[in-house]
């Protein structure tokens, strides 16, 4: 309850406005301005925009980087949605464990959830040496008879990474669902004959759609930006991605216009994917 009373409902919109604009500022300056900036370099001539005599192009760039770079395209969007299906299968016992039974360690688990936020570092770095010879996974190479570099610089090395990198996401959403369920109505389910695996399918399957459907989008959108785990686990072939190839660009090379069209590119699928991601979780509303 406001401590005056608002008599005035023009003032009290100016109000508010005045609240909101430290946040439009920031918004502005840190997120329009500089994909509008980045679009501008996309249209000119490699590094002219930089050394302050930019020569146009028009829409040339985006022409090499749709017929030189379809395979960092392709491989930016397959990567990240495979391992959102991983999340997918792996997501939905786990997060009913924390939320329905009492485990060894949940409150840890639960803790770990967070992980996601200090960066995807830890992952590459930490996977890439267990794949390395003499790491964690030496022993499975001797059992199987396979060599590291028939797992390590593949696509299943990039997935597996983007999957345990994003798990926590799909949990969360998953969960948060699952616990607006009550559990009676499984237990109901049960009483009534279903298996386990038929309740599941018709109870809380369609009852925690929109949490699955969240995550998944979330876990694509988190991944698409994903750098550092395709080019420590993916190698020249695997890792070829966008964001690789935008650095690529951007450092060895200097084509910055084309670096800028593949960034355009990047943050479009970015932003649709999150558009994507509140228009379905609001139509399940």
């Amino acid at each position: 309850m406001l401590p005056f009373k608002v008599t005035n409902s023009r003032i009290y919109k100016i109000g508010i406005y005045l609240a909101l604009a430290p946040t439009i500022v920031y918004i502005t300056l840190f997120w329009i301005v500089p994909i509008i900036h980045i679009f501008i370099i996309s249209l000119t001539l490699k590094d002219t925009f930089i050394l302050g005599s930019p020569v146009f192009v028009g829409f040339k760039n985006y022409e090499e980087v749709f017929s030189m770079y379809t395979q960092s395209i392709r491989n930016s969007i397959i990567l990240p949605l495979s391992a959102a299906f991983l999340d997918l299968l792996l997501g939905y016992p786990l997060a009913y464990l924390l939320v329905r039974k009492k485990i060894l360690f949940q409150n840890v688990i639960r803790a770990s959830l967070v992980f996601p936020y200090f960066g995807d570092l830890y992952i590459s770095y930490g996977l890439w040496n267990m794949f390395l010879p003499g790491g964690l996974f030496d022993i499975f190479y001797y059992i199987f008879g396979i060599t590291y570099r028939q797992i390590l610089y593949t696509h299943y090395a990039v997935i597996l990474g983007f999957s345990i990198f994003t798990l926590p996401f799909m949990v969360l959403y998953i969960s948060s669902n699952l616990q607006e369920i009550s559990p009676t109505l499984e237990e109901a389910a049960l009483t009534l004959g279903a298996t386990p695996v038929k309740m599941f399918f018709k109870v809380i399957l369609p009852l925690t759609l929109p949490g699955a459907i969240a995550g998944f989008l979330a876990c694509f959108g988190w991944n698409l930006g994903g750098y550092l785990i395709p080019l420590l686990l993916g190698g020249l072939e695997a890792g070829n991605v966008i964001t690789v190839k935008i650095v690529h660009l951007t450092l060895q090379i200097h084509n910055y216009s084309v670096a800028a069209a593949l960034a355009v590119i990047l943050t479009s699928m970015t932003i649709f994917t999150t558009y994507l991601t509140f228009k379905i979780t609001k139509v399940f509303k």
